[in-house]
């Protein structure tokens, strides 16, 4: 009898423990950025985009997959302005965040999630002066070479304004070709 006790205790440990093991491998694949994105249908927006500014400026904003599509980086640039952020899944708190810096000391945080067919950014941004500005970055895939943004007020509540302050409209650019090494 006390044979039949370990034996069956034996059992019940193995049957939890691979229990456990499809459960959180099931978890693990499911908090892959790169899945959240595929899901939503929102892979356009990785890739190289340009924009012109009202005075002319050239805009660079570059999404590019990082980690084994885990993380997106971001880099937004234009004169004398530039901006480097990480979008990532963060499974604790169940949401897409992005967390940025730029050349001019400022520090942002925001959150991503899908509102119909656009991906709508909600960003605070600490500059180095202290000020704080919200905003709300509307993403929509106009064809496949062009992005709008729709910038938008963020108020205190989280919600955003329901028309938009300014637009910019970006265009696809092609991927540098890498270089040849002999």
């Amino acid at each position: 009898m006390n044979q039949t006790k370990k034996t069956n205790l034996k059992s019940t440990m193995l049957a939890v423990a691979a229990i456990f093991v499809i459960i959180t491998t099931g978890a693990n694949a499911q908090q892959k950025l790169g899945d959240f994105v595929a899901e939503g249908g929102f892979d356009w927006i990785i890739g190289n985009w340009e924009a012109t500014s009202d005075e002319g400026d050239k805009i660079e904003l570059v999404y590019k997959w990082e980690l084994d599509k885990h993380m997106v980086s971001m880099l937004l640039k234009w004169p004398n302005n530039e901006y480097r952020a990480m979008i990532f899944y963060k499974p604790t708190e169940d949401k897409i965040v992005q967390v940025t810096v730029d050349n001019k000391g400022g520090t942002g945080k925001g959150t991503w999630e899908p509102n119909g067919d656009k991906a709508v950014l909600k960003h605070e941004h600490t500059g180095s002066d202290w000020q704080t500005s919200k905003m709300g970055f509307v993403h929509s895939k106009v064809d496949d070479n062009t992005m709008k943004w729709d910038i938008h007020e963020l108020y205190s509540s989280g919600e955003i304004a329901d028309y938009s302050s300014f637009t910019i409209e970006f265009k696809r650019q092609k991927e540098p070709k890498p270089a040849i090494t002999k």
